[in-house]
């Protein structure tokens, strides 16, 4: 595992396959005209199973034991059909594709994934009171401005993407300020 700082910011995600992420960020680059968001790049899409934050490389050598032992969970299809944004369409500070199919199965993940968080010495997930969301971020907004009615209309066209998961990852997030960078430290085989 590549740590090189005294902490690390991580998370875990599943990540679609190199063919299904560049239809996305291909459908994601024609809607750059809006400026008011800033849109995901390739190596930023996935969908959190959950954010770890910063945490010290034991931590996250612990974790990344503690991923290695999840099992029982089979290979899974994902769709991503239809879009909204956190929290609503009116201001929304993150717009996202929702997950049409597989979103029980990323649940289940989840719920083994916070496991091992907790287990790892990881707090408990402040959301872990809600029910899991399964979503794909494709933005973030840079203003407090409502969305424009044509990018509402884009979203709600927006192309159904599938594919068969089968992995999750650990990742390293380092903040820059032209956004995050995305760096896998581990993937983890389902089924």
């Amino acid at each position: 595992m590549d740590i090189q700082r005294r902490f690390i910011r991580s998370f875990v995600c599943v990540k679609p396959p190199r063919d299904v992420g560049e239809a996305i960020s291909s459908w994601i680059a024609g809607l750059g005209c809006f400026g008011n968001y800033r849109w995901v790049s390739r190596e930023q899409i996935h969908i959190t199973l959950r954010f770890l934050g910063e945490a010290e490389p034991s931590l996250a050598q612990k974790m990344d034991t503690a991923l290695s032992f999840i099992g029982g969970l089979d290979e899974f299809d994902v769709a991503l059909a239809g879009s909204g944004g956190f929290p609503n369409m009116s201001r929304p500070r993150a717009l996202w594709l929702a997950v049409a199919d597989g979103a029980g199965d990323l649940s289940k993940l989840a719920s083994r994934v916070e496991q091992a968080a907790r287990s790892s010495g990881f707090a408990p997930n402040p959301q872990s009171g809600r029910k899991f969301n399964a979503h794909l971020t494709i933005a973030r907004a840079r203003s407090d401005a409502p969305p424009l009615e044509d990018l509402v209309r884009e979203l709600k066209s927006a192309p159904s993407f599938s594919w068969r998961c089968r992995s999750f990852l650990l990742m390293k997030s380092t903040l820059t300020p032209e956004g995050a960078i995305h760096t896998p430290l581990r993937e983890y085989p389902l089924g």
